[in-house]
């Protein structure tokens, strides 16, 4: 095929071959119609000619290819999704013409009103940064930027009339970046549980989005052991949350791997919900579940239906 990249089968077994949990059971005749999201993460566009900085090489910068990001896009534009997440990493340092650069990638989605965006480590990885709203006035959560900085998560989006997402922000600035852990916090935990009973209560399904990864699979790349450095600090609060409400699925990145963990449900009886990490949807690799992806899930209010991986390169 001519086509840069390819479709995988629509499965579960495109993130974890190991798990035999089953997705949302049959479908009900009356349940209403499916949502197609999209889910990208960690496109480290990177402004090379500025590099040597902030603790990179202009080789490091090679990793990563604006033009496997753009191609992969382009291809969830021609699948059709009904929006796009984009789990954070949207820069390689958080430097301006990053965002500009990233912005546009996504512009087609955002002047859509199709977008959803949070922030990764890499988004606020120097001071400045963080010290001037780059990420929120340049993407912001819908694409489109703020005029003015200011609190913005849990974002709440409804997908259709039977599913929601809600985006949170798990992103940290420390003086050390590469050892430093990503946080929600105990005010964003707190309004993610309210909002999950909320709309569960009102039967809708509800998918929380962040960047940092919840739980690590047994399974090591060893490429990629660095991450293991920066964990997401308070995750047993997540696992907790979705243990004790209905959660349809829990979406990240942070991780430049595809895979995915089960996490005992709220429904009981061995019901499971799916924690998925899409990878990188830009990374320049040889290992295959490593090579740049997107991943679309089709989502009504029983749970995640299917999922279907978009895999750029793959024989």
């Amino acid at each position: 095929s001519s086509s840069p990249w390819r479709r995988a089968s629509r499965s579960r077994r495109a993130f974890d071959t190991r798990t035999t949990a089953p997705l949302a059971s049959a479908r009900p005749p009356e349940i209403g119609p499916s949502v197609r999201l999209g889910h990208i993460s960690d496109l480290h566009i990177a402004d090379r000619s500025r590099y040597p900085r902030n603790g990179f090489t202009a080789r490091d910068c090679d990793r990563h290819s604006a033009k496997l990001a753009k191609g992969l896009i382009d291809a969830l534009r021609e699948v059709g999704v009904d929006h796009l997440v984009v789990t954070g990493d949207l820069t390689f340092s958080a430097e301006p013409r990053e965002f500009e650069r990233a912005c546009d990638l996504l512009k087609h989605f955002a002047e859509a009103k199709k977008l959803t965006v949070v922030p990764g480590n890499h988004d606020v990885w120097t001071e400045e940064s963080v010290e001037t709203g780059r990420f929120l006035r340049a993407i912001g959560p819908d694409g489109k930027g703020m005029r003015k900085a200011a609190p913005t998560y849990p974002h709440v989006v409804p997908l259709g009339d039977e599913v929601v997402l809600v985006a949170l922000d798990s992103a940290r600035w420390g003086p050390e970046p590469h050892e430093t852990a990503g946080k929600l916090g105990s005010e964003q935990v707190k309004s993610a549980r309210e909002l999950v009973r909320e709309h569960a209560k009102a039967g809708k399904a509800v998918v929380l989005a962040f960047h940092h990864h919840v739980v690590l699979p047994p399974e090591r790349v060893e490429s990629d052991v660095r991450v293991a450095r920066m964990p997401l600090a308070d995750a047993d609060q997540i696992v907790r949350l979705v243990a004790e409400l209905p959660v349809a699925a829990v979406l990240h990145g942070h991780r430049h791997t595809a895979f995915r963990v089960d996490l005992p449900s709220a429904k009981g009886q061995g019901a499971t919900t799916p924690v998925l990490c899409a990878g990188s949807v830009s990374r320049v690799a040889e290992e295959p579940v490593r090579r740049a992806r997107a991943y679309v899930y089709e989502i009504d209010r029983t749970g995640v239906r299917s999922v279907e991986a978009l895999v750029s390169g793959a024989e």
